[in-house]
């Protein structure tokens, strides 16, 4: 049996919701973008959980390592019933790469372009899909800076 990046067991469930961005447009290389979500224990027992972020450029010019990053996670433990608002601040040092390649020297730098966020591993924001029901658990931000041309 194969276990997916992250899962554990546990005697509980978790439940995820209000993903929010403190904002959606990205215009200078030193924004930062506050990324919240609400984790409830909505079994009958206490638990512990790790909540992770991912981050997804769905389209882009450069060589981008993954499609689906894991950027930031926090371990929370929760009582049963009770939540937690969990907060995650993403900086360009998240939504950019080394570019160009090995041995050509190196330079961070971000496409102008899209990004979603994910919570959970197992999240599908079927971001290839425009006509695809909006996933509550993925939120998207658009870089428009203008340093990568």
């Amino acid at each position: 049996m194969q276990w997916d990046f992250g899962t554990g067991l546990s005697y509980t469930e978790f439940s995820y919701s209000d993903l929010t961005l403190s904002k959606t447009n990205v215009t200078s290389s030193s924004d930062s973008i506050d990324v919240s979500v609400t984790v409830t224990n909505s079994g009958s027992m206490a638990g512990k959980e790790t909540v992770m972020l991912f981050l997804t450029q769905p389209y882009r010019s450069i060589s981008v390592p993954e499609v689906k990053q894991l950027k930031k996670f926090s371990k929370i433990s929760l009582d049963a019933g009770a939540s937690q608002v969990v907060n995650f601040t993403l900086t360009a040092a998240d939504w950019s790469v080394y570019y160009p390649q090995i041995g050509n020297g190196f330079k961070q730098v971000a496409e102008d372009t899209d990004y979603v966020i994910a919570m959970k591993p197992e999240t599908d924001c079927d971001v290839y899909n425009e006509t695809a029901a909006a996933n509550p658990l993925c939120a998207t931000f658009t870089l428009q800076t203008g340093d990568y041309p």
